[in-house]
């Protein structure tokens, strides 16, 4: 099963303003506006591997975003982002848990 989690050579610092995040990725030099989703997203990652289906969950306790009717097609949309730039990766789960 394939999830998501932080690139492995990523190093981030986070700053915000109001709704909006700056990100530094400091191994690549790059700098990162993302809006509150795509940081909650980012700052998932951070934490631990996500699935998809794990983070679709989570979008459904966020009001605003249970009623998104293409939820599973944006978040696709976030991580295809995340991943050219460089801040996430996918990995196999299975592989992931068996190591």
């Amino acid at each position: 099963m394939p999830g998501h989690r932080l690139s492995s050579c990523t190093r981030l610092h986070w700053a915000c303003w109001n709704d909006e995040y700056v990100v530094f990725d400091e191994t690549s030099g790059q700098t990162n506006q993302l809006d509150a989703v795509r940081a909650y997203v980012l700052h998932l990652l951070s934490e631990s591997i996500q699935t998809h289906d794990s983070l679709l969950q989570e979008f459904s306790k966020i009001p605003a975003l249970a009623e998104l009717h293409n939820r599973s097609a944006f978040l696709t949309e976030i991580f295809d982002e995340f991943v050219a730039a460089g801040l996430a990766e996918t990995v196999d789960v299975l592989e992931t848990v068996e190591q």
